[in-house]
């Protein structure tokens, strides 16, 4: 090889020794926040290590999905600070679009500040009424989430914690899936 052929191919390989270094840099970077602050939010892999994360052992989850959906959640969110909170996304199978929505909060947090969670925001009420979810005093929303897509809403108070059950689509599923979480 001629010298100026050598040089080129050490200053590539200096180069990619450099941007792998780049590139581990940031990814350590990118780890920091959590390992100085592990209570607040992120992303999580299972329900049970949200659990353990956020340490409360009462997350509900569905037992029953409608066509189309099933376990497991596609994106998991939790967090500690500021206050406890955990969010279950399902999508469509055919579709990443999320269908369904499970937040679950502490009182502390409230319901607006929990929905702040949530990717998908319930935009417009229709109809709303109270109702009854196995003895619990629930609320039901009919209306359009973002998109005007139809969707519908139920939440409740129990035990301390705030929950609240999002779907795409009209009550009736909703009802059923909000009634397989409740033991």
């Amino acid at each position: 090889m001629r010298p100026s052929n050598i040089r080129i191919v050490r200053g590539l390989v200096y180069m990619a020794i450099m941007a792998g270094g780049v590139v581990a840099f940031l990814a350590a970077l990118n780890r920091f926040p959590s390992l100085v602050q592990p209570d607040l939010a992120r992303r999580y892999d299972t329900v049970e290590e949200a659990r353990q994360a956020v340490g409360y052992d009462g997350i509900l989850v569905p037992k029953y999905f409608p066509e189309g959906l099933s376990w497991p959640p596609a994106f998991i969110f939790a967090q500690k600070r500021p206050f406890k909170a955990v969010v279950l996304e399902f999508t469509g199978p055919k579709t990443p679009r999320t269908a369904l929505i499970v937040v679950q909060s502490s009182l502390k947090g409230g319901a607006a500040e929990s929905e702040r969670l949530q990717r998908v925001r319930f935009t417009s009420v229709k109809e709303q009424a109270r109702y009854r979810l196995k003895g619990r005093d629930a609320m039901l929303q009919v209306g359009t989430c973002e998109g005007g897509s139809p969707c519908s809403r139920i939440t409740w108070q129990e035990g301390g914690f705030y929950s609240s059950v999002l779907y795409m689509s009209y009550p009736v599923e909703l009802i059923r899936i909000a009634d397989s979480m409740i033991r």
